[in-house]
């Protein structure tokens, strides 16, 4: 097998991208690299990486070059939130972190330079190496609004692909710095990590009125007052028709003692009165909303053929 075809295999499975470096060691002397350079047969990409002339010039591909062009350098910010397909964010121009002080200059890609660079956690994503999910978000709070970074957060918790503890090696690592958005990253953290923290009330009863804003279900009450047998008791949704509760629990990640306890009083209450029960977490109803859906319809032929 001539250079060229050994080049073009090993770019196949780099999204189209080689550097330099690759360049030499499949054998190809600095000579023929300038005369592929000059000639147009190779395009030059970033400082210290190319692709063949005619691949197609894909986000990937950019990507893959600007890292490839750095002796050791992972996807961060905001093509990271991309690979780990974050909510709210698309392919834009690359973004790559480097050890610092390195070469922060790339025609094609933003590089971040981090002085903490050898502690920094990284992971494969979809073929890259990239930094991990907590790695990401802090990252990207160093310019992303507040809200931004708080809602990330609960979305990477209720996907499970995240828990609130990751966060400690980069607290741990940055104790004395000041960087900007990290009392704020910080904030939200500590709100996190608190017992019986749930998402924003305003967040969960969206998320179930609108999955019960369905023709299918008979007229649904908001936030219905009950007196049952042992005890007085707000729901946050009640089917009349079919005797059905349906509860939205925030409680996701952490429960307390006590909640735990006031709560399955009132489902014994309930069922006490002849009431059946339907609990959602803030997962379900983000993740699965038609299997909730189906779950409540079931739930309501049951209790109409009872």
């Amino acid at each position: 097998m001539n250079l060229d075809a050994k080049l073009a295999g090993l770019s196949s499975r780099q999204n189209r991208a080689f550097s330099r470096q690759q360049a030499l060691a499949t054998g190809f002397s600095r000579q023929q690299i300038e005369h592929r350079l000059e000639s147009g047969v190779w395009t030059q990409l970033d400082t210290q990486s190319y692709a063949i002339a005619g691949a197609p010039a894909t986000w990937e591909r950019q990507l893959r070059a600007a890292i490839l062009s750095r002796p050791t350098a992972y996807a961060a910010g905001r093509s990271a939130a991309v690979l780990h397909e974050f909510p709210f964010y698309s392919r834009s121009k690359p973004e790559i972190v480097v050890p610092f002080p390195g070469n922060a200059r790339s025609p094609i890609a933003k590089v971040i330079r981090n002085r903490y660079f050898e502690t920094v956690e990284k992971v494969h994503v979809k073929g890259f190496p990239a930094t991990s999910v907590a790695e990401t978000i802090y990252t990207l709070s160093q310019r992303e609004p507040r809200q931004m970074i708080e809602r990330l957060i609960d979305d990477q918790l209720a996907s499970r692909s995240l828990k609130i503890e990751d966060f400690d090696v980069i607290l741990d690592r940055l104790a004395d710095a000041r960087v900007r958005g990290l009392p704020a990253l910080r904030r939200a953290i500590a709100a996190r990590d608190k017992d019986g923290y749930q998402p924003p009330t305003s967040e969960l009863e969206r998320l179930l009125y609108r999955l019960l804003d369905s023709p299918e279900l008979p007229t649904v009450s908001h936030q219905v007052p009950l007196r049952l047998p042992t005890t007085a008791a707000r729901v946050d949704a009640f089917i009349n028709d079919w005797g059905l509760i349906i509860e939205a629990d925030g409680r996701r990640w952490h429960t307390r003692e006590q909640d735990f306890e006031r709560d399955r009083e009132r489902d014994n209450a309930a069922t006490e009165a002849g009431l059946a029960i339907i609990r959602f977490t803030y997962s379900m109803l983000k993740r699965e909303p038609a299997k909730c859906l189906d779950t409540v319809l079931k739930a309501g032929t049951w209790r109409r053929s009872a």
